[in-house]
């Protein structure tokens, strides 16, 4: 069963870490470009989404982790791509950590957690 109200929640939570993500970034001084600004922000939407959608009992600190993981998969693969970089594990692993706080603020905060059904 789904909660439109998780879902919602969750999707905006990640929308804003995208926003957090990208103006932490910018603050420790990493050139971010408009690419890398709307890759960041659709990212952390879906990460959102996903987690909002997920029907999985977890703990929601481990749903959130593991979530997180699995959705900053592509990414890293992504970054080293275009970019030639193998120092992006960290992004992967800041994937993790939104994650996290993503469902912390959804499950935890705005008790929106997944319906049993």
């Amino acid at each position: 069963m789904v909660s439109h109200k998780r879902i919602a929640l969750a999707t905006l939570f990640g929308f804003l870490s995208g926003i957090l993500c990208y103006l932490g970034g910018r603050t420790v001084g990493i050139d971010i470009s408009l690419g890398g600004f709307l890759m960041l922000l659709s990212h952390r939407t879906l990460l959102g989404f996903v987690i909002g959608i997920s029907s999985l009992r977890w703990h929601w600190a481990l749903h959130g982790i593991v979530l997180g993981l699995i959705v900053g998969i592509p990414d890293v693969h992504f970054f080293n791509m275009v970019r030639g970089e193998l120092s992006n594990g960290l992004y992967f692993l800041f994937g993790a950590v939104w994650g996290l706080l993503i469902e912390l603020f959804t499950s935890v905060v705005f008790k929106a957690k997944v319906v049993q059904g």
